[in-house]
Formats: C-alpha cells, sequence, structure tokens
C-alpha cells in the first residue's frame, strides 16, 4: 500500500460551488496543487477571475482551474451551467457542492439573555424569503446540480483504466462522487445567536446526502456530507474584530478554529481511492465542537 497513490487525484476533474472564498476555496487550492483540472463555480458579483489566476500560479502535476458564474438558486442556470461542462467532459470525477449561504433576522439578539419580548421580536424579524433564499441555496441547489451532472458522474464511476497487470473501474478509485457542505449546526442546538433557518436547513442537506445517495447506489455514484465547525470564511470570518462566535473558539476541545489542511485533507480522503468505500454519510470536522455544543451556546 503506498500513501501517495491511495489519496492521489492527480488528472481528475473538478466542480466546485462557492470555490471563490472560505472552504470552497481551500479546496479549490488543495486539488489544484494535487492534478485536478477545477471548474470553479461562483456568483457574477465574485472574484471569479482573480481567483482563477491565483489558483492557476498554484498548478502541480497539471492541476488548473476554470471559472464560471452561475445563480444556483436558479434551477435553470444550473443546467446551463451543467450543458457547458457536458460539452467541454466525457466524465466529471468530483462534484464538491459547497455553496452556502445564511441569513439572520435583521433584529438580532443574544438569546441567551434575551427577554422574551426580545427574543420574539428578533425572531419575528426574519422574513419568509430569508428562509426561501437559505433553502434554495443550501439544499435545493445540492439536489439539481447531482442531477444535472449526474450522467458526468456515473460515466466517471464506470471509466476504466487498464495497466499491465489489472483492469479497475473508477468507482474503484473513487472517482464519480459528490461531496455536499453542510455544517456542525446541523447537529447541535445552535449557538449564542439566532440560526434557526440556517441550521434547519443544513440538517435538511444531512438527510438529502442519505436520499441522493439511496437514489444513485445503482450506478455507486457516491454521496457523502462534510459538516465543517469554526472555518475562516466571509460568513464566519474568524481573528475579525466582532466575530459573534469568538467567545466560543476556545470551549472547542481542539483549542482552535478549523483550517485549510482539516478540510483540504478531508476532502482529498473522500474523493480518492483512500474513499471509494464511504457512501451516504456526513463527516464532522468540528474539532469536537458538537461533543460540548449541546446547549444554546
Amino acid at each position: 500500500m503506498n500513501v501517495t497513490d491511495l489519496f492521489s487525484v492527480q488528472g481528475r476533474v473538478a466542480v466546485v460551488t462557492g470555490g471563490s472564498s472560505g472552504i470552497g476555496l481551500m479546496i479549490c487550492q488543495a486539488l489544484v496543487r494535487n492534478g485536478v483540472k477545477v471548474y470553479l463555480v461562483a456568483l457574477a458579483s465574485d472574484p471569479i477571475e482573480e481567483t482563477v489566476r491565483e489558483l492557476n500560479e498554484l498548478s502541480r502535476d497539471g492541476g488548473s482551474a476554470e471559472g464560471y458564474p452561475c445563480d444556483l438558486s436558479c434551477k435553470e442556470s444550473i443546467h446551463e451551467f451543467a450543458q457547458i461542462i457536458s460539452r467541454k467532459e466525457t466524465h466529471l470525477d468530483m462534484l464538491i457542492s459547497n455553496a452556502g449561504i445564511r441569513r439572520d433576522p435583521p433584529v438580532a439578539c443574544n438569546v441567551l439573555t434575551a427577554s422574551l419580548a426580545e427574543l420574539q421580536a428578533s425572531m419575528w424579524s426574519s422574513r419568509p424569503s430569508d428562509w426561501t433564499d437559505t433553502f434554495a441555496v443550501n439544499t435545493t441547489a445540492h439536489y439539481f446540480l447531482s442531477v444535472a451532472l449526474l450522467p458526468l458522474l456515473a460515466a466517471a464511476a464506470e471509466k476504466t483504466t487498464t495497466t499491465t497487470t489489472t483492469t479497475t473501474k473508477g468507482r474503484d478509485e473513487g472517482r464519480g462522487v459528490i461531496v455536499v457542505t453542510s455544517s456542525c449546526a446541523s447537529m447541535h442546538n445552535v449557538t449564542n445567536v439566532d440560526l434557526t433557518s440556517y441550521a434547519t436547513s443544513k440538517a435538511a442537506t444531512d438527510h438529502l446526502v442519505r436520499l441522493l445517495a439511496a437514489k444513485y447506489s445503482r450506478f455507486y455514484v457516491r454521496v457523502v456530507g462534510i459538516n465543517p465547525g469554526f472555518v475562516p470564511s466571509k460568513m464566519n470570518p474568524v481573528g475579525a474584530q466582532g466575530n459573534i462566535f469568538s467567545a466560543l473558539f476556545d470551549k472547542v476541545p481542539a483549542r482552535r478554529a478549523g483550517n485549510a489542511d482539516d478540510l483540504a485533507g478531508t476532502v482529498l480522503y473522500l474523493v480518492s481511492k483512500a474513499g471509494a468505500y464511504v457512501d451516504g454519510v456526513s463527516l464532522c470536522v468540528d474539532g469536537g465542537r458538537i461533543l460540548l455544543a449541546n446547549g444554546q451556546e
């Protein structure tokens, strides 16, 4: 057994959504550095060209990046993007469905200390559109992306590689996998702020992982989830002054926020031969956060 071969993803093709910042960018950097051709997906308002240029400067072992704008809350936009990829590729080794949003109540409060009236006012200030938008990106988009790209993913799982001594299918090498980014917020009772719509959408996403894995099982297009804890992103600017979660970092058993190595290592495991026998489960990458976060804090 060779560790390098076990975790190798060189020469593979990936789509990464939400790839211009945060966790998505960390994953893109890891993949490009390890020889993957990455199609980065982000909003048109995100710095796609700049990010792609920086990723290509990191390129090793044939890795590369191309960027495409796509509104993942729109089914038609997802279809158009899938058509572009289908014209460019015969297979897709991995879909990293990572994009997500959070919509906090406009009227904020500390749920641990607020009076009944303050708590009600904060929760009532949430707009129906906040819930709709959150679920559209955090849950529904994963569904439509996986469906739109399913033929390419199945082709990767079925792809045959022949050497002088063996013949293997892509599925045995970890190809044809969907990795969905959820959150450890789906696994505990929120925090010191009201993340109800976000946490609920992520709990739905966790179950979606299992549903999709079951639906795609005949083709062994694997579907797995990752549930990160505190990791630097636009949504969670670790180290920034006034971060609403900063008081909680030292309460994580790991005594720190997550970093690029934590996320990259998890994803490289799941999308390589090392993780080829893992399907329909979600891995919590949170430094032990949920072990202690069983109350509101």
